[in-house]
């Protein structure tokens, strides 16, 4: 089920005024702003919201987000203090604040109770006698995920489980693949997107995969699947081998709103793998693009060429890969690639 809200007066899509308002040295243009957002109810656009753009982010008032989320926002002036409450009644989506030209900016910081938890100290910039707030220092407190629909031009947030097109929750065996070694997290382990915090996923992986697990040990780089799903991330975690990462050995750890729910293994560790007798990369990027031409052996352009390098798990050596983009006297590109050891 999708809804459309419209701010009256404002056209869709993300409007950027061209001024800007420069205060106590901090400059901001006011913006407005297309937000969709998934709930287990469906699906709604809300369009026009008001924000300030400030060093490529955009700040947003608090009640502003209180009444698109949900939420009642009351203030304690006693206690210089905002708390918020989880309301379905509180959503107003048709009267938002407005966006303006500032006239006083300065940075802040506020406090904010959810619940019986204080959240203390929340960066945020004061405009106007009104504090707003980067979306994604909100996210653990007011409970959603938020990312970036590029093709849409709209900002994505996510208050409820992850569903398909067809509004069906997802779960962690949504995910799972015949032939892939995988194993469904049946624990509560969560995981805050972008966090960084792998201290809940470590200690099951400890329990339950392999008891010398450190999280430390690992490279891992973070991933949302989908410009539609916000809820679903991928920590794709390689073993660290002075410096560079394994490419036949880790773990890809599928999480669901803020959870982990599933591992697929890649690869196994070689058991006569010793870190201590582990060879560094020695050859040069020079040096291994020269060779990848030399085995090219050909007379076409070489239009660019990229190195990587990672660590070869069952022979237990340092690789260099390069791929070489060439272009023939057709004017078609053609792509070779090359590995060699590094150490």
């Amino acid at each position: 089920m999708k809804k459309k809200f419209v701010v009256v007066g404002a056209m869709a899509g993300t409007l950027i005024f061209t001024q800007s308002a420069l205060a106590a040295g901090l400059a901001v243009t006011p913006s407005k702003n297309t937000l969709s957002v998934q709930s287990g109810e469906g699906v709604q656009t809300v369009e026009a919201v008001p924000a300030y753009l400030y060093q490529d982010n955009n700040y947003f008032m608090l009640r502003d987000l209180g009444k698109i989320l949900g939420y009642r926002v009351d203030w304690n002036e006693a206690k210089k203090q905002a708390s918020l409450t989880k309301e379905s009644a509180a959503q107003d989506l048709q009267h938002l604040s407005a966006a303006k030209q500032a006239k006083a900016v300065k940075q802040s910081k506020q406090t904010i109770l959810v619940g019986a938890t204080e959240y203390e100290n929340m960066k945020c910039l004061n405009i106007d006698g009104y504090n707003y707030f980067k979306l994604r220092d909100l996210v653990e407190i007011m409970d959603f995920t938020c990312g970036w629909d590029s093709a849409k031009n709209q900002i994505q947030l996510s208050t409820g489980d992850l569903r398909n097109e067809d509004g069906v929750s997802q779960t962690a065996k949504d995910f799972l693949h015949e032939g892939l070694n995988q194993k469904v997290i049946e624990e509560d382990v969560p995981y805050i997107p972008d966090s960084k915090d792998y201290a809940a996923l470590e200690a099951y992986m400890q329990k339950n995969v392999d008891k010398d697990f450190k999280a430390s040990d690992f490279i891992i780089r973070e991933s949302e699947e989908g410009s539609t799903t916000s809820n679903l991330i991928v920590l794709d975690m390689r073993l660290n081998v002075n410096g560079v990462p394994t490419r036949n050995f880790g773990y890809r750890v599928r999480c669901i709103n803020k959870k982990a729910a599933l591992i697929t293994f890649i690869g196994e560790k070689n058991p006569d793998f010793d870190i201590t007798k582990a060879g560094v990369q020695k050859l040069s990027d020079a040096d291994a693009k020269q060779m990848a031409l030399d085995m090219d052996k050909n007379s076409y352009k070489a239009e660019k060429q990229t190195v990587s390098r990672y660590f070869d798990m069952q022979e237990l050596k340092q690789k260099c890969e390069v791929e070489t983009t060439y272009i023939d006297n057709g004017g078609a590109t053609f792509v070779t690639a090359h590995a060699f050891d590094a150490e």
